[in-house]
Parts: structure tokens; C-alpha cells; sequence
């Protein structure tokens, strides 16, 4: 059942008057609901409303409008159908105006049923056609029954994610069954030393379309059903050892285990630092001191953005600060979809300052054996330059809609409280000093590595372990808690399947096949002066294809499959390869600034933002910044690391 239909009834459905303007409607619902004995107090409702639409307005477009409040006199959570007579401008994005509201009215103590009640709503009113069946509607009976009038759906258009499932696969299998016999690698010296003379034949050949049409299902799968992602790369791991295609053994080495423990580590101590209350009091400590410009405060919580992203994830960064953006333009009635969205450009582009700031980043260090020094080295200044033009581009082209609608006091944020949800305040010393300590040991891993004469990698690996055990010693019973809720344990068995599939593709003889493709085309095409050649052809491609990939489906799926066709352009003999690393890299994360589903930051803000506000994310709403934004990153990223290629190993 609906989440919200337990809440309609049909003594609530009411044809207002014509209204100059919000708060008369508002006066109306308030009279009405008091004649029936809903309320006592009409004012407080009326001003409640009044608030709530000051702090930014509840229009979700197509002539529809969700005013909601929390009442502390009700005992249950109450909506309200109103019919305009004559439609009433909201400040609609879409500049429609309103032709039927919506009112939600919850207790106080019903806050979690009330959010869900609200997102169940203003999902189900996105239907075509939907404003005009209820002002035609006769009755109050008809209006109800709109709301629960089923989608006339064939069965082609309600199984249409599974049909286009099936025809990728199939059509995938074909395709590849006829492509990898038509590539052959080549009978010369350096192809018979790597042994890839036998990727031209039987049974190889088989293999290579098993592992190509299975790693395309599962990216595929991802994007249609991505809440169903493990599942889907758990049954095509599945298929890979039932096929013969890889066996038990090398599916585990091709886990990528290091990378595992690693980024669970890390997990575990930031979702513990976190909930310490940490990266929130140095944002709101921060904000504090800006006097409440928009501006301003845009440009300092896209800092912290960027800062946060590098150091502790995406996810991390873009929880802390869009709900303090979204405190924000509640105060100056600025547009929250402009903050929300400008955070998460710098969200992530901040993920490429660093090795820890997104797991793409860390899986390239373990398969490019690369340390902390070299992203300083590499990512960090070509990354912070990227973030200056970024957050410039948001500046300028929200100029218009940065300006404050409201000044004086409520647009000051002095009242906000760094301290509010630090409850105790020497753990959070401990915390943010351990954090730093854990930080300081991957920055020098690499140097402890060769001090201690230990493999490369172990001491990034083992430093957050580490750290983690203490955190989970000191914690007692509540680090049991830390380990099962702070990790995402979901994601890391999906990044296991996936990096076995992706290591599957080097291992049947896929991606040396393709590697040998892009270095034909590098050299048909070199490209001329600095950073020319077969090096400078193969890193545009590279970067500017996973750039545009990773824009529409999850970065890191392109990046695993990308990073075999790295290797082998090494092996191959491509001069200054090592750049190739950090063309995937950028590509990876600049990318995911191209749509509202090309990262995890980004899904998460939108989530947050149409949770908040009950307004929906459109695509057109994005595509155009998104668009802009990640062509002139990869711009930069392109020409800085073209001109720094006779520098690279």
C-alpha cells in the first residue's frame, strides 16, 4: 500500500476561493480545519505554513504544490487536497503555476513517518496528466480516486528494465562472439614474450566473449537495477566459474584483497569520527564567521566539500555539508538545488586530491603501485586547479540566483551551535587527533615501506587497520555496532565481484587485445607538440572515455575495466605510460559531475535534497551545469596532464 493513502480522507478535499496569494490559502485550509475540530489554533497553523514557505517554497512543479509543518496539537499525520480556483503563482522551477495543493500536517513525535509520508506523495504526483484529472474530477470520491487510479501499463512497458537486460546480453554475446576472432594480436617478438600469441585461438576466444558479455551485464544491470547491483555481479561470478572461464583460485587473487581492507578500514574510522561530530563542527565552526553571505557560504561549504571529499570519501563529504547548505537556504531563501548541486561538483572533484578520496583512486594505487607522494605529486595540484574554475563556473552562472531574498538577523548564522551534537567532548579530541595520525601514516606509507623494507603497499594497507582496532577495543560493545552499520559491507562485496570480473578480462586476453587496439589508433592519430604522440593520443581517449562514461553509469565498473588496458599499453612498450593512471583517475571522478547519477555523491544529494525539500531532481535540470562543468575539468585535467608526459615514468 501507499505510503501515504493511510492519511487521505475524504472529509479533507476542499475547492478553495479565489486567493490573492499563500498565505490567504493558507488562512482558508487553517478556518476549515478548525470547523471540523483538527485544530484549535488557526494562527499558529497559518504561521507555521508562513515559516515553512519563507524558508524556501514547497511548488514541486507541474501545477502542483506539498506545504507541510509539524503541529505539536495533532495526534496523527493528516493531508489535505485543495483545488484552486483561479492558479497561484508558488515560485515554481518549472514557473508553473499551482493549480492544487497538497497539505501535510504531522505531530511532532511522527518526524520519520512524516519524511517517508512526504517522499511517497511527491512521487506518486508525477504523472502525466495528473493536475488536470483532479480539477476535472466531480467529487471528492473522483479526487481520492485519482490519486490510486493505477498506470495503464502493457506488459512490454512495465518489464521494459528486463527486456533491455536480456537484448544487452544476447546482443552482447553476439557481438562479441563475432569481434575478438577478427582481432588478432600480432606475431612479433615482444607479443610472443607476454604469451598473448594464444589469445588469437580456441579456447581462449570463448573465454574472452564469456568475460566481455559478463562484465557488460554487469554494468548493464548496475545502471538499470542498482539496488539489486551484488546480486547481479554475485550471479555472473557465478557464470565465469561455471563456464570455465576463470577457476576458484584465481577469482580470489583477482579480488583485489588489499583494496578491500583498506577502503573497510577506512570506512569503519570515518563513520566513527563522524558520528563524533567532527567534520560538522569544523563546517559550522566555519560558517559561523562568513555573517551570512550566500556566496560566501556557498564557496566555504564547496571548500569543505572538496577537503572532506579528499580525505574522507565522497559520501562523508557531501552528508556533512548538504545539510548544512540545505540550514542555509532555508535562512536566505536561496535555491537549495543550487547548493546541492555545486557541492557535489566539488564533492567530487575533491575525491581526486587524494588516494584515499575515492575508492577508484585507491584501487589505481594498488594496481599502478602508486603511493600517497605520487598523488600529491600527480592529482593534487592538477585536482585543486580544476576545483578553482569549478567552483568560478558555479559562482558566475548562479549568480542571479545567489542573491539573499531576505536580509537582517535570520540570515546570519550565529546562532547555529558547532557544539550541538558533540556530546562528549573528549572522545571528540581523541577523534579528530586519531584521524589526523591515520592520515599523517598513509602520506608516509610509501617512506615506512622502505624504512621497514616491507612489500609496497602493506604499510597503507595496515596503517587503518590499525587505528581501527583501536577504535573497536576502546569502543567495547559499541565498536561491534561500528564494524556491522560503518562499513558498507553491500558495496565492498561488490567491489570484490567486480574487481574479479574486471582482472578477468586482462586474464582471458580482452583488455590486451583492446590495449593493442588503442596503440594502432594512437598511432594513426598522434597527437603533435608537447605531451604528442602515441602517449598523448592514448591518454585523450582514455580520459575523455571514461570522463563521458563515467557521467552515466558507476566510475568505478569503467575504471576496473580500463586499468588492464593501462597495464598492457606498459607492457606493450608505450613511452611515459605511467600518466595513463591519472587519466583514469580524473576521468573517473571529474566524470560523475556529468549527471545526477554519475556518482555516490551524487545520488546521495539528490536523495537528500528531494527528501528535504519534496521537490524532484529533473535531468534537464542538471545536464546543462553538468555539462559545463565536467568539459572544462577535463579540459584542464587534459591539457596539464599532456604537457607533464616527458616528466612521467
Amino acid at each position: 500500500m501507499l505510503e501515504f493513502a493511510k492519511h487521505l480522507s475524504r472529509d479533507l478535499v476542499f475547492d478553495a476561493p479565489v486567493v490573492n496569494n499563500r498565505h490567504d490559502l493558507f488562512q482558508f485550509v487553517a478556518n476549515e480545519l478548525k470547523s471540523k475540530g483538527i485544530i484549535t489554533d488557526s494562527d499558529q497553523m497559518v504561521g507555521k505554513l508562513d515559516e515553512r514557505e519563507r524558508a524556501g517554497p514547497t511548488s514541486v512543479g507541474h501545477g502542483i504544490a506539498i506545504p507541510h509543518v509539524m503541529l505539536p496539537t495533532l495526534n496523527r499525520i493528516l493531508i489535505a487536497i485543495v483545488r484552486l480556483a483561479q492558479p497561484l503563482d508558488w515560485e515554481a522551477l518549472d514557473n508553473q503555476p499551482v493549480r492544487v495543493a497538497f497539505f501535510i500536517f504531522a505531530p511532532e513525535t511522527e518526524q520519520a513517518n512524516y519524511i517517508r509520508v512526504l517522499g511517497s506523495l511527491a512521487t506518486r504526483l508525477h504523472r502525466k496528466d495528473f493536475v488536470k484529472k483532479i480539477i476535472s474530477a466531480s467529487g471528492t470520491n473522483e479526487v481520492i480516486n485519482v490519486l490510486f487510479y493505477p498506470f495503464k501499463e502493457s506488459f512490454l512497458s512495465r518489464n521494459r528494465r528486463y527486456i533491455y537486460f536480456t537484448a544487452v546480453i544476447l546482443l552482447g554475446f553476439l557481438f562479441f562472439s563475432y569481434l575478438f576472432p577478427k582481432i588478432s594480436v600480432p606475431i612479433t617478438e615482444h607479443f610472443v614474450q607476454l604469451d598473448y600469441l594464444k589469445f588469437n585461438q580456441q579456447p581462449w576466444l570463448f573465454r574472452q566473449t564469456i568475460a566481455a558479455t559478463v562484465f557488460l551485464a554487469t554494468v548493464v544491470g548496475t545502471l538499470l537495477f542498482w539496488r539489486h547491483r551484488v546480486a547481479i555481479a554475485a550471479f555472473g561470478l557465478g557464470i565465469l566459474l561455471l563456464s570455465g572461464t576463470m577457476d576458484i583460485e584465481t577469482t580470489v587473487r583477482f579480488m583485489s584483497v588489499p583494496t578491500i581492507l583498506f577502503i573497510m578500514a577506512m570506512m569503519g574510522i570515518v563513520s566513527w569520527v563522524s558520528d563524533l561530530g567532527v567534520f560538522r563542527f569544523l563546517v559550522v565552526w566555519a560558517l559561523k564567521r562568513i555573517k551570512g553571505s550566500p556566496v560566501y557560504a556557498l564557496l566555504l561549504l564547496m571548500f569543505f566539500s572538496l577537503i572532506l571529499g579528499a580525505f574522507c570519501g565522497e559520501v562523508t563529504a557531501i552528508l556533512v555539508t548538504i545539510a548544512l547548505a540545505l540550514e542555509v537556504t532555508r535562512r536566505t531563501r536561496i535555491s537549495p538545488f543550487v547548493f546541492m548541486v555545486s557541492l557535489v561538483f566539488a564533492t567530487n572533484v575533491g575525491s581526486a586530491l587524494t588516494l584515499v578520496g575515492n575508492p577508484i583512486g585507491v584501487y589505481l594505487a594498488f594496481a599502478g603501485k602508486l603511493t600517497f607522494e605520487d598523488f600529491l605529486r600527480w592529482a593534487t595540484p592538477t585536482a585543486f586547479i580544476a576545483a578553482l574554475f569549478v567552483a568560478g563556473l558555479c559562482i558566475f552562472g548562479f549568480r542571479k540566483a545567489l542573491r539573499p531574498k531576505l536580509t537582517g538577523p535570520t540570515t546570519n548564522f550565529d546562532d547555529l551551535d558547532e557544539w550541538a551534537e558533540i556530546t562528549d567532548r573528549k572522545k571528540f579530541r581523541i577523534g579528530w587527533m586519531l584521524f589526523v595520525f591515520v592520515i599523517v601514516l598513509i602520506i608516509l606509507h610509501g617512506r615506512i615501506e622502505q624504512a621497514l623494507h616491507l612489500v609496497e603497499g602493506t604499510a597503507l594497507v595496515a596503517a587503518p587497520l590499525c587505528v581501527l582496532g583501536i577504535v573497536v577495543f576502546t569502543e567495547r560493545e559499541r565498536g561491534k555496532f561500528l564494524i556491522e552499520r560503518g562499513v558498507d559491507w553491500w558495496t565492498l562485496l561488490f567491489f570484490m565481484f567486480l574487481f574479479a570480473k574486471a582482472a578477468c578480462l586482462e586474464f582471458t586476453g580482452v583488455t590486451p587485445k583492446f590495449a593493442y587496439l588503442v596503440s594502432v589508433a594512437a598511432q594513426k592519430l598522434p597527437l603533435p607538440g608537447i605531451g604528442g604522440g602515441v602517449t598523448g593520443s592514448s591518454l585523450v581517449m582514455l580520459l575523455w572515455g571514461s570522463g563521458i562514461f563515467s557521467g552515466f553509469v558507476d566510475n568505478l565498473p569503467i575504471v576496473a575495466a580500463l586499468v588492464p588496458i593501462v597495464k598492457d599499453l606498459s607492457r606493450i612498450g608505450v613511452a611515459h605510460s605511467g600518466i595513463l593512471w591519472w587519466a583514469l583517475l580524473f576521468g573517473g571522478c571529474l566524470g560523475g559531475n556529468l549527471t545526477m547519477i554519475g556518482s555516490t555523491a551524487n545520488v546521495v544529494a539528490v536523495s537528500t535534497y528531494e527528501r528535504d525539500t519534496g521537490r524532484n531532481v529533473m535531468f534537464r535540470q542538471w545536464i546543462i551545469p553538468g555539462l559545463i562543468v565536467t568539459a572544462v575539468s577535463l579540459v584542464i585535467a587534459t591539457i596539464l596532464l599532456m604537457i607533464q608526459i616527458p616528466l612521467s615514468p
